[in-house]
């Protein structure tokens, strides 16, 4: 599962990382939209193929689908809240609160 996970570093107001704070660091939205590109071009042949090989394994592939896409949302809530806290703008808004 990749959840976002917001940690303090020196350099910024709040740094992302995803699965865990030792797990990869987003940077932003267009990384996380490129890596979501990719899988939605890899991962429907590999069902497919799975579905059409072995016809009973539908459940299973029904849970790959639903989990695969909910990391991709939890991927793509991560980068946009990287980019939304990137910067002077955040790190000044969030000191006036």
């Amino acid at each position: 599962m990749n959840r976002a996970t917001p940690f303090r570093t020196e350099e910024d107001v709040m740094g992302i990382r995803r699965e865990s704070q030792k797990g990869v660091v987003v940077n932003g939205i267009d990384p996380v939209l490129a890596e979501i590109h990719e899988r939605l071009h890899r991962h429907p042949q590999q069902w497919l193929q799975t579905l059409t090989n072995t016809p009973g394994s539908f459940v299973d592939v029904e849970k790959n689908v639903h989990d695969a896409f909910k990391q991709m949302a939890d991927q793509l809530v991560a980068g946009l809240l990287a980019q939304a806290t990137a910067g002077d703008t955040f790190a000044h808004s969030a000191k006036k609160k």
